[in-house]
């Protein structure tokens, strides 16, 4: 290892270690190593430079967009239909109040795109009822905390935009390629759910599922429901760019909770601008902090000396792989999914071209992979949402989070080995 690379880890280390936060400790350490090496003729220009050129991308105007229709949605009453659409397929099923939560993440995820607005919507009305239907306090904060975490999976997906912007990638096939691995973690949550209720002998759901109240929600639900047709099926026919999707996603969800439910008042909608700027500041912010890090690492081919090291050990895509899934829970469990996402991108990417991995398949896997670390402590904001929501301490749902995350890894694992499960959408759909 370099000398610069030492100083450059030494002192993120360091500042991580004292409480620095994460997005000033990268733009320190990586101007501290830029200093360490200006004497060799490293330009120091190149830390403003990496940071305006990591956040000058067009495709980024997505983020505020989708986290603003999310919000919007969300305060507008449009998540209270998604909830009672969810809330008419499980009827009596036992583990039913769990299981409504799951599809109405899986709803509303795949009309908001955020972790952390999914999370919130639908645990502040389903984290009480799952506890009054059975659950502990801390079951039902845990499976909130994994099911909103199904928010960075099925599109619209602000990470798959981060990811299509800094991979290269295409973002209307990291949608499509997102559908299947959302739906088998949705079905694998609901399992362990009713594994859980049927074990403890937890009651019925209260509700009843029939033909008629499936189609009396489903038309409530009608409006909401469409921003996937605009969002999706704009990207998939080429009619619209993600950003403008998700400007079409904005307008919509404005005019349905305004104009037409009338639940959107003044002040909602200006907690919903200062919510979005809020979290656009955060991502934007850890993205420009880390372009100088990760700028640094290329200069000094780490992540090539990494790649090379690996496929040194063996040449068996299998294991290689299994190192891949190894690093990436391994980093996920303690660094936030966007600054982790551009350093590992880097360093992994090769390793996945090397071995014949499509990028679609990569893609969806390192989300997947970096996004069960949203549900687990130390930084996972899923956890920290639904502990918020569901007034719960961080050691209630330790144990109970568990099973939950077990049921992620299976589906983790699957999609790491199975890649029809991510590219055969994205093939079928985008070839039309």
């Amino acid at each position: 290892m370099s000398g610069l690379i030492q100083v450059l880890v030494a002192c993120f280390v360091v500042l991580l270690m004292i409480g620095v936060p994460i997005s000033i400790a990268l733009v320190l350490a990586a101007a501290a190593a830029m200093a360490f090496a200006a004497a060799g003729g490293l330009d120091l220009t190149q830390i403003p430079l990496q940071l305006y050129e990591s956040t000058s991308s067009f495709p980024l105007l997505a983020v505020p967009f989708f986290v603003l229709a999310g919000s919007i949605m969300s305060r507008g009453g449009m998540s209270d239909r998604l909830i009672d659409l969810a809330r008419s397929f499980v009827g009596r099923i036992p583990g039913g109040v769990a299981m409504v939560s799951v599809v109405a993440c899986m709803f509303f995820a795949a009309v908001s795109g955020s972790t952390a607005a999914t999370t919130a919507a639908i645990g502040i009305v389903l984290i009480p009822a799952m506890i009054e239907s059975g659950f502990s306090r801390g079951a039902a904060t845990g499976l909130q905390a994994t099911a909103g975490s199904i928010g960075i999976i099925i599109p619209p997906s602000i990470p798959f935009v981060l990811l299509g912007v800094i991979g290269s990638i295409s973002i209307g096939k990291l949608f499509l390629g997102g559908v299947l691995p959302g739906i088998a973690i949705g079905a694998a949550l609901m399992a362990v759910s009713f594994a859980i209720a049927r074990v403890q002998k937890h009651p019925p759901s209260s509700s009843r599922t029939s033909l008629a109240n499936i189609l009396r929600a489903a038309g409530r639900s009608i409006l909401p429901l469409l921003t996937v047709v605009f969002v999706i099926g704009g990207i998939m026919l080429g009619m619209v760019t993600p950003t403008e999707a998700a400007i079409v996603a904005v307008v919509w969800s404005l005019i349905v909770s305004v104009l037409i439910y009338r639940e959107l008042t003044a002040k909602d909608f200006y907690e919903s601008l200062v919510d979005t700027v809020k979290v656009t500041g955060i991502v934007v912010l850890c993205i420009g902090a880390t372009a100088p890090f990760a700028w640094l690492l290329t200069v000094e081919q780490v992540p090539q000396n990494i790649a090379d090291s690996m496929t040194a050990m063996t040449a068996n895509p299998a294991l290689l792989t299994l190192m891949m899934l190894a690093i990436l829970l391994a980093i996920g469990t303690f660094i936030d999914l966007t600054p982790a996402m551009i350093l590992l991108v880097p360093i992994l990417m090769p390793i996945a071209k090397g071995i014949g991995m499509d990028p679609v398949h990569f893609g969806v896997m390192l989300i997947l992979a970096l996004g069960i670390g949203q549900s687990t402590p130390p930084v996972g904001i899923s956890l920290f949402v639904a502990c918020s929501v569901g007034k719960a301490k961080m050691s209630q749902v330790a144990l109970p989070l568990l099973p939950f995350l077990a049921a992620m890894i299976v589906v983790l694992i699957a999609v790491a080995f199975w890649p029809p499960l991510t590219t055969w959408l994205p093939n079928l759909l985008m070839c039309l």
